[in-house]
């Protein structure tokens, strides 16, 4: 990297480049439907059009060129017959653009041949790389500030703890807003049905006394409360959206210690099984360095996802509770209406 991870911030990442997946309306084909999405880059100023299957190339590219750096997996595939759920296709939509995001803002991938081919290119021609991003890297100069391997293990042993338990708060924080979001939703539906029962039964009859009509008014004057009711906005898209990028980062964090874990043994037996001088050994335990330098980056930039989430927090909770509020305010509204004609009753 050019500049160290830790010196980077979430604003920097943004400044990077802005990315927007959106769902081109057209659908093509007879039986079995594929969707195609508008990918645009404010970075390169582009706007191509993209299958889902043209994502799973450029992952394939990228995990094989840069196997130590963190990677999210793609949201899943489905074949989509008739056109396929909305609700499912705006979860994936959304999903490709948050991957897509934490790639165009990697401090290493933002630079690759084949992301800008796929950002810019109209027709995408990715070859399967000869060599991975250690080859391709060249001999490593060792800078003498630099952690030496031992050190870099133990702060990568130290991350993946520190990062494995700010991941499962996060994705447990996440499910509770999940949670309270869909109650302000079932609560707004409530009254707009209770608003809808109220009106049913403010409708006059011949048969009323003028007690009863006080009751249909105030009957009345609820349900036109309810008609005037406006749409409370549950979340905020921003802060929502850096909860969910840095739940990708810190998933694709975690994906990677476990592959690093399990190859740098291999390389270590390796390199043990090697004589201790020769150009394989060498090239081993260089390798195994690189690694560790990749690793200690990555989980540096995964703090930044996860640090940014954290500030976004408060935003969340305004929003949730403004949203609370004003469904409050309105029972409240509502109890006045319908008390109305009691108190007028009970006072004659």
């Amino acid at each position: 990297m050019s500049r160290s991870s830790e010196e980077v911030t979430y604003e920097d990442l943004e400044e990077t480049d802005v990315i927007s997946v959106e769902l081109v309306p057209e659908r093509k084909g007879l039986i079995l439907k594929h969707c195609e999405y508008y990918v645009s880059s404010r970075r390169h100023g582009t706007t191509v059009t993209r299958r889902y299957n043209e994502f799973v190339q450029l992952y394939d590219v990228l995990a094989i060129k840069y196997p130590y750096r963190a990677i999210c997996g793609l949201p899943p595939k489905r074949v989509v017959v008739g056109g396929g759920s909305p609700l499912f296709l705006q979860r994936r939509r959304a999903a490709l653009q948050r991957w897509l995001t934490l790639v165009a803002r990697h401090p290493v991938l933002a630079h690759d041949a084949d992301l800008r081919m796929f950002l810019c290119e109209t027709n995408l021609k990715l070859d399967k790389p000869k060599h991975d991003e250690f080859i391709l890297a060249g001999t490593q100069e060792d800078n003498r500030h630099e952690m030496t391997t031992d050190e870099m293990q133990e702060e990568f042993a130290c991350g993946q703890e520190q990062l494995r338990l700010v991941q499962l708060g996060l994705k447990r924080l996440c499910k509770i807003f999940e949670k309270a979001e869909s109650r302000c939703e079932a609560e707004q539906v409530d009254i707009r049905e209770l608003g809808a029962g109220l009106s049913a039964l403010s409708v006059t009859s011949k048969a009323d006394t003028q007690r009863w009509t006080r009751v249909r008014e105030s009957m009345k004057a609820a349900a036109q409360l309810v008609s005037d009711m406006d749409e409370t906005s549950i979340s905020d898209e921003e802060a929502q959206q850096r909860l969910l990028v840095a739940l990708d980062a810190l998933t694709a964090y975690k994906e990677l210690c476990s592959r690093l874990t399990r190859g740098l043994h291999g390389e270590r037996a390796a390199a043990a099984a090697s004589a201790p001088h020769s150009a394989a050994s060498h090239t081993l335990r260089e390798r195994h360095r690189y690694a560790m330098r990749c690793a200690v980056e990555e989980a540096r930039l995964s703090r930044v996802y996860a640090l940014s989430a954290l500030e976004a927090l408060p935003a969340l909770l305004h929003t949730l509770g403004t949203a609370h509020a004003r469904i409050a305010a309105y029972w409240a509204d509502l109890h006045t209406a319908l008390r109305h004609a009691n108190i007028k009753s009970n006072h004659r």
